[in-house]
């Protein structure tokens, strides 16, 4: 994982599996960029496996989010990530850009 500044926001990039093993850490990482006031970008097109544990960490950042936490967007969601997405329904709840500000 690595963390970058990003104009008035936080770019999170995840690579590699989500699993029970890197959950606490993406959820750590997650939860603290939220605790500024700009939007956090999670960058997901390096991740080659995410697990159900890894998308609930997705949606608690997005819950974090609706409850006054800073905005959580996902970018760039690699062909496993929109799988899980897909099937399991998630997708439309969670916020997508295209493109990244500045």
């Amino acid at each position: 994982m690595e963390v970058a500044e990003l104009g008035d926001g936080v770019l999170v990039t995840v690579t590699g599996v989500v699993d029970a093993l890197s959950l606490p850490e993406v959820s750590r990482e997650l939860t603290d960029a939220q605790r500024g006031s700009g939007t956090v970008y999670v960058d997901l097109a390096g991740v080659t496996f995410m697990d159900s544990r890894g998308l609930g960490s997705l949606i608690a950042a997005n819950e974090r989010s609706r409850e006054g936490a800073a905005p959580m967007r996902i970018y760039r969601p690699s062909d496993a990530v929109r799988r899980l997405l897909e099937v399991s329904g998630v997708g439309p709840v969670l916020t997508e850009v295209t493109e990244l500000p500045g």
